[in-house]
C-alpha cells in the first residue's frame, strides 16, 4: 500500500497543472534549501575550544530546522498532494491505513534536506573520535524520524479551513514562523553567544528541547558518560514511539471530521460610520475584514510586526547594540509589503465581483492601497518613534522618519503592481504555494530600493557631518513616498484594466495563457 501511495502521490504531483513559473520556483526553492543545509553541515567542521560550545552551536542551530520543519506542516495543514480525506472511504483498517501514510510520510524529501543539515552533528562529533560520531549518526537519524513523524500529525491536527486553523492555528504558525525568521537573522550573533557562554539560556533551552538530545547524546560519548550517552538517545525512541502510538487517533479525528472542530459563524451586521459611503469607502472596508479575518493575511502581518520587532530588539539585549531598534517598523514596512504581493491571486474566482463592480480597476486598486496603510502606516510610525525615544539616540531620528516615510510610500505603490505581475493561485488547501514565496522574496529585495534618494542624502549629510541634509531627507522621503504610491499605484490599475480577464482565467485554472 505504501507503493501505491508514493505512485499516487508522484502522478498528482506530475499533473497539478503547475505554471512554468511555479516549476522554476520550485527548483530555486529546493536549490536553496539544499544550499542553506550544506552550510548548516558545515557550521559541524568548525573549530571551537569545546565539546560543549560544538554541540550547543549545533544544538541552537537544529532547533531553528525543527521549529521550521513543524511550523511548515501547521501551515500547509498536511500533504497537499494526499489530502487525508481522500482515504475516508477507503475499505482498510484505520490501523493500516495509518501505518501506510506514516511510512510515506517519513518518506518526505524534506527530511533528505534536514539530514544533510543534522550532518553538522556527526561533523562535530567526529573531532572527538569515532564514537561520538556514531553517536551524531544515530542520533542525526533518530531526530529526523521524529521530526518527520511529529510532522505528519501536527499537519492532520491542523487542517487547512478548519476553524482551529483560522483562531488558534494562525496565531501560532504566526509566531513559530516569525521566531525562525527572527533566530535566523541573529544566528551567528546567538552561535558566538552559546560558544562564548554568555547566553546561558539559550544554550539551556537548545539543550532541553528534543531537537538538542542528539547533541546531548555526542557530549556525553566525547565525556565518556554513557548515561549522558543513553538517556538522550532513548529519550528520542520514546518520543517517536509515543507519536507512532498517537498517529491513529489523531488521523481516525481528522478522516471523522474532527480535527478542526466546528462552530456555527456569527454574522454581526454594523453599520460603517467611519468610512466614506462611496466606491473607494466599500473596497476599504472589504479589505479591512479580509486583513482581519482571512487565516493567511492575518499570519504575515504577525509575521511582519514579530521579525521587524525581534530582529532590531533581541541585538539589544543580547549584545547592548541598540543601532538597529529604530527601524524596526522599517523592517516591519518591507515584511508586510512581501506579504501583500500576490493580493489579486489571493482573491480566486472572487475576482469576478471586482471585474464585474461599476467603480473599475482603479477604485479596488485605490481601496486596497488605503486599507493596507490604515493597517500598516500607524502601527510602524508609533513603533518607530518609541523606540527611538526609548534607544536615546539622537542622530537616529532622520534616519527614522526618511526610511519610514520613503519605504511606506514606495511599499504602498509596490505591492498592487507585484499583485498583478505573475499572479499566483493559492494551492489546493487553500495555502501558499512555492511562487508565491519566490514573488514574496523578490519584493523583499525591491521594497527597501525605494528609499534610494532619502538613503542617499543620509549618507551624504552624515559624510558631511551636516544635521540640515540629513533632515532635508525627510520631506524629499515624503515627497519620493508619495510619488511612488500615486505612480505605480496607476500603473497598477493600468495592468489591471488591460489583462483583468487572463488574470482571472489563471486563477480559476483556464486553458488561457498565464500572465506574465
Amino acid at each position: 500500500m505504501v507503493r501505491v501511495l508514493i505512485r499516487m502521490r508522484a502522478a498528482m504531483l506530475a499533473n497539478r497543472g503547475a505554471t512554468r513559473f511555479a516549476v522554476v520556483s520550485t527548483i530555486v526553492s529546493a536549490v536553496l534549501g539544499l544550499l542553506t543545509a550544506v552550510g548548516t553541515l558545515l557550521i559541524g567542521f568548525r573549530h571551537y575550544s569545546s565539546v560543549q560550545g560544538a554541540t550547543d552551536v549545533v544544538a541552537v542551530t537544529m532547533a531553528v530546522w525543527v521549529i521550521g520543519r513543524i511550523g511548515y506542516a501547521a501551515f500547509a495543514g498536511g500533504d497537499a498532494s494526499l489530502r487525508f480525506e481522500l482515504f475516508r472511504m477507503l475499505p482498510v483498517s484505520r490501523t493500516v491505513l495509518a501505518r501506510a501514510l506514516l511510512a510515506v510520510g517519513l518518506l518526505d524529501p524534506g527530511g533528505v534536506v534536514l539530514a544533510i543539515a543534522f550532518g553538522a552533528l556527526v561533523a562535530a562529533g567526529a573531532r572527538y573520535g569515532a564514537g561520538p560520531a556514531v553517536v551524531g549518526a544515530l542520533g542525526l537519524v533518530l531526530t529526523v524520524l521524529v521530526v518527520n513523524v511529529l510532522a505528519t500529525v501536527v499537519g492532520a491536527v491542523n487542517p487547512q479551513g478548519a476553524r482551529r486553523t483560522r483562531d488558534f492555528g494562525t496565531v501560532l504558525v504566526a509566531v513559530v514562523i516569525s521566531l525562525v525568521a527572527v533566530a535566523g537573522t541573529t544566528l551567528p550573533a546567538l552561535s558566538a553567544a552559546v560558544q562564548d557562554g554568555t547566553s546561558p539560556a539559550v544554550a539551556w533551552t537548545a539543550r532541553i528541547l528534543p531537537s538538542g538530545w542528539a547533541a546531548d547524546a555526542v557530549r556525553g560519548a566525547a565525556a565518556g558518560n554513557m548515561l549522558e550517552t543513553i538517556a538522550p538517545l532513548a529519550g528520542l525512541l520514546l518520543l517517536g514511539g509515543g507519536l507512532v502510538l498517537l498517529w491513529p487517533a489523531v488521523l481516525g479525528r481528522r478522516l471523522d471530521g474532527r480535527a478542526g472542530g466546528r462552530r456555527a459563524a456569527r454574522i454581526r451586521r454594523t453599520p460603517n460610520t467611519l468610512l466614506p459611503q462611496t466606491p473607494t469607502g466599500a473596497v476599504v472596508a472589504k479589505e479591512l475584514r479580509f486583513w482581519l479575518r482571512d487565516p493567511i493575511r492575518v499570519t504575515l502581518l504577525m509575521i511582519g510586526a514579530i521579525v521587524g520587532l525581534g530582529a532590531c530588539v533581541i541585538p539589544a539585549v543580547t549584545h547592548g547594540t541598540e543601532r538597529l531598534m529604530p527601524f524596526a517598523g522599517v523592517l516591519t514596512i518591507v515584511i508586510a509589503v512581501a506579504g501583500a504581493a500576490n493580493l489579486y491571486g489571493a482573491d480566486g474566482p472572487a475576482l469576478r465581483l471586482t471585474i464585474l463592480a461599476p467603480a473599475g480597476p482603479a477604485t479596488d486598486v485605490r481601496g486596497r492601497q488605503l486599507a493596507w496603510l490604515l493597517i500598516v502606516g500607524p502601527y510602524v510610525l508609533v513603533l518607530g518613534v518609541l523606540l527611538t525615544a526609548v534607544g536615546g539616540q539622537s542622530w537616529a531620528w532622520p534616519w527614522m522618519l526618511a526610511a519610514t516615510l520613503a519605504i511606506l510610500g514606495g511599499g504602498l505603490g509596490l505591492f498592487p503592481l507585484a499583485s498583478v505581475i505573475s499572479v499566483q493561485t493559492l494551492d489546493d488547501h487553500g495555502g501558499l504555494t512555492p511562487g508565491w514565496v519566490i514573488k514574496a522574496y523578490a519584493t523583499l529585495l525591491l521594497t527597501p530600493l525605494t528609499a534610494a534618494p532619502a538613503a542617499g542624502l543620509l549618507i551624504v549629510g552624515a559624510v558631511a557631518g551636516s544635521p540640515v541634509l540629513s533632515w532635508l531627507a525627510v520631506p524629499v522621503a515624503a515627497g519620493t513616498g508619495a510619488a511612488l504610491a500615486l505612480g505605480l499605484g496607476r500603473v497598477a490599475t493600468r495592468r489591471l484594466e488591460a489583462r483583468q480577464f487572463d488574470i482571472l482565467a489563471t486563477i480559476v485554472g483556464d486553458s488561457s495563457p498565464a500572465v506574465a
